[in-house]
């Protein structure tokens, strides 16, 4: 049987440790231990009854967030998430030299937690080729692409990766090494195959009307012989697909 993830906490801030903790076992996640430096924090790892750190950057010590990062990559084989107040471009230039899983920026909410939580993991899980203790992550399997949870899409833009409504999906387009996703409000280039992406959305929902595109069925405006409108855009139906596209609307 799955065992709840062990997670350290590496913070300094009483408040802002105990919210963690209080986020993090209302989500079904265990403690391992909180540290307030990273003398302690070294000492809990030892144990070796932790799956993931959460890892504040300015920790008190001689030694940072970001030594004990480089700890835990040389010592310990375990993912980790940046927990910070800073977001400047150093900062987050020199965390990103250590390989984090994740990078929350202060302050956050109980479901920010829950979803760097659960990136970091999938993505550790699919570097390391699933070979890692059985935990409980509460979610699906996704091997390729964006990580789907409920009825979101987390997309990576530059270090962070942004929630968008998969409703909210008016069509997705391939661009070279990169797929445009068209939203009702903001477009996307994640770095995805337009294979990889369209993989990821539910099928009931969205049709490929040609090689280049996906569309969700929800969204089209109006179907002409060989395009069809979506939120103003004309959208070319290939001639190989013209068939089931047709299929996937009703006429009166």
């Amino acid at each position: 049987m799955p065992t709840p993830v062990r997670i350290l906490v590496v913070e300094d801030e009483f408040l802002t440790a105990n919210a963690i903790r209080e986020a993090l076992q209302s989500t079904g996640y265990t403690i391992s231990g909180i540290a307030k430096n990273a003398r302690e924090a070294l000492s809990i790892l030892k144990e070796d009854k932790t799956d993931l750190v959460m890892l504040d950057i300015n920790i008190q010590g001689p030694d940072n967030g970001i030594w004990l990062a480089n700890q835990i990559n040389q010592h310990y084989r375990l993912p980790f998430i940046y927990l910070t107040a800073f977001s400047d471009r150093l900062t987050v230039d020199t965390a990103i030299e250590t390989q984090p899983f994740g990078y929350l920026v202060k302050p956050f909410s109980p479901r920010d937690i829950y979803t760097a939580i659960e990136i970091a993991l999938r993505n550790f899980l699919r570097m390391q080729g699933n070979e890692h203790p059985q935990v409980d992550t509460s979610a699906d399997d996704t091997s390729k692409g964006p990580l789907l949870i409920e009825d979101y899409v987390f997309i990576k833009e530059q270090h962070l990766f942004s929630k968008v409504r998969i409703a909210e999906i008016l069509f997705v387009k391939a661009e070279k090494k990169n797929v445009l996703l068209k939203t009702k409000s903001k477009d996307y280039l994640p770095r995805h195959t337009f294979s990889e992406f369209a993989g990821c959305l539910p099928s009931d929902h969205f049709i490929q009307v040609h090689r280049s595109y996906m569309v969700n069925k929800a969204c089209v405006d109006h179907l002409g012989p060989n395009f069809l409108i979506v939120a103003g855009n004309e959208i070319p139906i290939s001639t190989q697909r013209k068939e089931e596209v047709y299929k996937a609307f009703r006429f009166v």
